[in-house]
């Protein structure tokens, strides 16, 4: 009886030795639902977005390359220089480009080369106003310049405000503009509550950090994060920005760098790193409770208009359950 319950002994330790080398190697608790191979190898740097047509863009060194869900390439967009392009969002059959930090472009959604546009050495962050008439575009002494939808041209100005511009974000009801601005000099960071309309600050929100990765949900709240890691949410409300929750999930590599994606759904946030290290994890929007996490950071992610997560890797997209 005493060698049996010896074996038996033996055999739970060995079990939980074995449980306990599982969880070492962080198993994935976020499954992909599909794989899609890409016509073309990312690298780093690479980046991805979706149109409101369904198509993924994926951005390399002076081109987009538009996929559809098989993989298969249906358009080409090249664009002037080295920079890696983005797309930011597609009107119609027009798509709007960033080419490098400084510049917009547009182009045709069926392929072709990138032209006019607007750029500045000035300009740090952009945001289309959801009803389509206005691009945003904050610079780094907190000014805005709006440009026609259309065109990208230049239109009108705000007034600088003293802090660079770190994040901007547009309400859906295109009533309210957000803009995060570093501190400067006394005055500490925050995001400033523009009127849409006029342009006028109508009232300050202070932060113990700069607001990055600014991003506005389909209900008007606010997502970003904090160089700290600290991912927040935030709700407009009279004269404020009150904070519904602040989580720091463990996704940041050595560089600490960050971004922030938004399910055009509101129900899921998706906060990943970069470099080596980084990981991936989605949130709950209404709670910020973590509901997954990846082992390894992708390349790049992104929602379509459906609310599926797409994450970038060098040969494939993976599209998470």
């Amino acid at each position: 009886m005493r060698r049996m319950t010896a074996a038996r002994a033996r055999a739970a330790s060995l079990l939980c030795g074995l449980l306990l080398l599982a969880g070492c190697k962080g198993q994935e608790a976020l499954p992909a639902d599909q794989r899609i191979p890409l016509p073309q190898p990312a690298a780093e740097g690479a980046t991805l977005s979706f149109d409101s047509a369904g198509v993924a863009w994926i951005g390399a060194r002076g081109r987009l390359t538009g996929i559809d869900t098989t993989g298969r390439a249906v358009a080409t967009v090249t664009v002037p220089g080295e920079s890696v392009p983005r797309l930011l969002w597609r009107s119609g059959g027009r798509l709007v480009i960033a080419a490098g930090a400084r510049r917009l472009m547009g182009a045709d959604a069926a392929g072709g080369r990138a032209s006019g546009g607007w750029g500045s050495p000035a300009m740090r962050v952009a945001a289309r106003d959801p009803r389509g008439r206005w691009v945003f575009t904050a610079n780094r002494r907190g000014g805005v310049v709006g440009l026609d939808a259309a065109t990208l041209t230049p239109r009108w100005g705000w007034a600088e405000t003293g802090g660079q511009a770190v994040g901007l974000a547009v309400s859906p009801l295109a009533d309210r503009v957000y803009v995060s601005v570093e501190r400067n000099e006394d005055v500490p960071p925050a995001v400033q509550v523009r009127d849409a309309g006029s342009g006028r600050v109508l009232f300050s929100a202070a932060q113990a950090e700069p607001l990055r990765g600014l991003a506005a949900g389909p209900d008007g709240t606010l997502y970003g994060y904090h160089g700290t890691g600290l991912v927040v949410r935030l709700r407009h409300g009279g004269d404020e920005l009150r904070r519904i929750w602040a989580e720091s999930p463990p996704v940041r590599g050595p560089q600490g760098e960050m971004e922030v994606r938004v399910d055009p759904s509101g129900r899921r946030v998706a906060v990943f790193g970069r470099g080596r290290g980084a990981r991936l994890a989605v949130l709950d929007a209404l709670t910020g409770r973590v509901l997954g996490q990846t082992n390894t950071a992708p390349l790049d992610a992104a929602f379509d208009v459906r609310g599926r997560l797409y994450l970038l890797e060098p040969a494939e997209l993976r599209v998470l359950r």
